[in-house]
């Protein structure tokens, strides 16, 4: 990229004027990355006028900041370059929608909020459709204007001389509102109101136009769009859901919605052309930032007879005093920069540093040299700015990276005592309430990762190459997997033995005969069938995991990553799980209403009384406990999330689910729990289909670079975290067939029930 799109504001600051960890660069990094945030962040302007009191009030007050943006919200000077613009605001639209991370998490999501939400927050991301998510749609328009950035998700991101710090700025409130969780829902609704009414910044839109590169994205959020419209709909119907929650506090929706306002302000400020720096400004940022590049290659070149390398050394760098140096050297013709060594010398083909320096660079040099006739010294301000900032900062070393740890709070215990120190109700509890993935909630993250790696370590020798071979999974292609899937879906509908369908335990995959207990056969046991009493304690015990059903997959919603065609398809199956918007067909309200016909009422699922409730099994909290476990670390674990996620979907799906059904009928309880899984988690087009592209597309990613020791790696990742589906499965069996054993009968048990878990 050339100097014209480098930002002027970062071009003029020198890099030693903002503390690294403070910069609006390293926090944005932070929040993406779903580390905490500076406490001082939560330090927001505060509105200039008192809080909209109700709906109409708001939306009006946001419509009228809207006519304002349009009036005067642009850069007037024509001197801005488009491409300055369009780039600028990238950090903020590619993470459009981010804001609602919080709101969509599966603690809250079974109400008429957390519908509404899911909703709004499922149409920023594309309904599905990884190309329509609103980031890639404005990737494509930079890709238009014939711009690019590094990856998203990359360091060379957030490192990119073409974006300056405000660029970053804007895009905190939005990443902040992600991570406030349940504490910080009115803002986050408040925030996400105003970026549906106003839109991309005129300033943008009008880049847009003048780079002719105004296509979907743009389009999408035009006034009178039909996106744009559904957009503000659903926005209205959230905060709706929020003030029929009772008390809603309005200054605090306001407050949200006032922080984007203030940094679209302060971002379009930035836009405006500044003062160009000086040349002895720009030459002390150049000599700044190829410093730490130069320092060990300088030792026999002197000035003023100390070695070169002595003065460019990164702990006790002093630019302003090698540049009064460089330029009393033989080096420097002052005013004369054609006639100066430095730059027809030493920087040409043939010279010690060439290549080192750009030809924008060179122009620096050479407007210093130019200037050195009537400035033969650093300005006198500029004199003490530097020793000031010599004087009060820290050595150069410390200033490469943060100088204080912000996201300190304490020690966190050793992965492996965490883990068997907590009680799977507790474990289920202390992650359901954490505030955000691993990262920023890490007493919960370390609980998590200690989980997780107890239960892959478990499964590990269960899963080889051989091992797969002999079953048909190794090697990886996307034909053999479709191909294993059906086979084991033929198996769970056709045969009665397979101890596929008869040893998982979950929402999924309910403890049951694996044929109806009303039909007679020859099995003893099969006389002595489930009491109704016990069939209603059988469902009870799969509320921990229904009432979350989708958890594992909330770990997708986080800033960074809804956006691959993998996330996407697993949005779509989470969409799905917590209802697809409509709370009355959510899951855990589907079975939530089946145990309340008996009687059966459960409280919030994160309520310490739920995990008290003395009808529920402490091993009924393994599966799910696991789901959360997996959701605090997602995009690490994403190769055996897919594997567990598979499994997930596949569990009961033919005689599992139908067998579950039959139960239930038979005691005529509602048995629509498992009728629903029985056809959304279908292989022809519902979550299983889904979940297996989910795989061909990582695993498709991963043989772009044609390294097959990564794809052997992720396949058996993806195997391990199948497998660690059906071993946190076993301690519910188990504890069944304790409480059932002595009535039932343990060979009915064995036959019926416990598969090959009973070893």
């Amino acid at each position: 990229m050339n100097a014209l799109h480098t930002p002027a504001s970062d071009r003029a600051a020198s890099p030693r004027s903002r503390a690294p960890d403070a910069s609006p660069r390293a926090i944005y990094r932070r929040l993406r990355a779903g580390e905490p945030a500076p406490e001082d962040l939560a330090d927001e302007p505060a509105p200039e006028a008192g809080p909209p009191d109700g709906i109409e009030a708001f939306f009006a007050a946001l419509t009228a900041l809207r006519d304002e943006d349009e009036r005067c919200g642009a850069p007037s000077s024509e001197d801005v370059d488009p491409a300055r613009v369009l780039l600028g605001y990238a950090p903020t639209a590619l993470l459009d929608g981010c804001w609602l991370a919080a709101a969509v998490r599966v603690r809250r999501a079974d109400g008429a909020l957390g519908a509404a939400c899911l909703d709004a927050f499922y149409l920023e991301c594309g309904e599905g459709d990884p190309a329509r998510h609103h980031g890639a749609l404005y990737g494509a328009a930079l890709a238009a204007a014939g711009l690019a950035l590094p990856d998203l998700g990359s360091p060379a991101f957030e490192r990119s001389r073409c974006l300056a710090e405000a660029d970053f700025a804007l895009a905190i409130p939005g990443l902040r509102a992600a991570q406030l969780g349940d504490a910080g829902l009115p803002e986050a609704l408040g925030h996400h109101g105003a970026a549906t009414v106003l839109g991309p910044p005129a300033a943008v839109r009008r880049a847009a136009s003048r780079a002719r590169c105004d296509g979907l994205y743009f389009a999408e959020h035009a006034e009178g769009a039909e996106t744009a419209r559904r957009a503000r709909e659903l926005a209205r119907r959230c905060l709706e859901a929020h003030a029929a929650g009772g008390a809603p506090d309005w200054s605090r929706v306001w407050r949200g919605a006032w922080s984007l306002w203030a940094a679209r302000r302060a971002w379009l400020a930035s836009l405006r052309p500044a003062v160009a720096p000086s040349a002895w400004e720009a030459m002390l940022a150049l000599v700044e930032a190829k410093a730490r590049h130069a320092f060990g290659f300088h030792g026999r070149v002197r000035l003023d007879g100390q070695a070169l390398d002595d003065a460019l050394d990164p702990v006790q760098l002093d630019a302003r005093r090698i540049l009064q140096r460089l330029a009393r050297s033989p080096w420097i013709v002052p005013g004369r920069p054609d006639e100066s060594p430095l730059v027809t010398r030493s920087v040409q083909f043939g010279g010690p540093m060439f290549g080192v320096f750009t030809d924008a660079e060179v122009d620096v040099m050479r407007a210093w040299i130019r200037a050195l006739i009537e400035a033969p010294e650093p300005p006198t301000a500029l004199r003490a700015a530097c020793g000031a900032e010599e004087r009060e900062g820290s050595p150069r070393a410390d200033r490469e990276g943060p100088s204080i740890d912000v996201n300190r709070r304490g020690g966190s215990p050793p992965r492996a005592q965490v883990r068997a120190e907590l009680p799977l109700p507790e474990l289920y509890h202390r992650l359901l309430c954490a505030r955000g993935p691993g990262d920023v909630d890490r007493e919960a993250g370390a609980l998590a990762r200690a989980h997780v790696e107890a239960m892959l370590r478990e499964v590990h020798r269960e899963v080889s190459p051989a091992r797969l071979a002999a079953d048909g999974r190794w090697p990886w292609s996307a034909a053999g997997l479709s191909r294993w899937v059906d086979a084991r879906l033929r198996e769970q509908i056709f045969e009665e033995g397979h101890a596929h369908a008869r040893s998982t335990v979950g929402p999924h995959a309910a403890p049951h005969p694996a044929r109806d207990p009303t039909q007679p056969t020859d099995d003893a046991g099969v006389a002595r069938e489930i009491t109704r009493g016990e069939a209603v304690w059988l469902l009870t015990q799969l509320a921990p995991a229904a009432v979350i059903d989708g958890a594992w997959l909330q770990g997708m919603t986080a800033p960074g990553a809804f956006r691959t065609p993998v996330a996407s398809l697993l949005l779509r199956i989470y969409r799905d799980e917590l209802g697809a918007g409509v709370p009355a067909q959510h899951h855990g309200n589907v079975l939530r209403r089946a145990l309340a016909e008996q009687g059966v009422t459960l409280p919030p699922c994160d309520a310490r009384a739920f995990i008290e409730r003395p009808d529920l099994l402490p091993q009924a909290f393994s599966m799910p406990a696991l789901w959360l476990a997996f959701a605090q670390g997602s995009t690490e674990l994403l190769p055996e999330l897919l594997g567990l996620n598979l499994a997930i979907e596949m569990a009961g799906i033919g005689r599992g689910y139908a067998m579950a059904a039959a139960l239930l009928r038979r005691h005529r309880i509602d048995p629509y729990f498992f009728d629903l899984h029985n056809t959304i988690d279908n292989a022809a087009s519902g979550h299983t289909a889904w979940s297996i592209e989910a795989i061909a597309r990582f695993m498709d990613a991963c043989a772009a670079p044609g390294d097959a020791l990564a794809i052997e790696r992720a396949t058996l990742r993806i195997w391990r975290g199948y497998a660690a589906y059906a071993r946190a499965s076993r301690p519910l069996v188990r504890a069944v067939a304790v409480r059932l054993g002595p009535r039932l009968g343990w060979r009915w048990l064995r036959r019926h029930l416990l598969g090959d878990t009973g070893r």
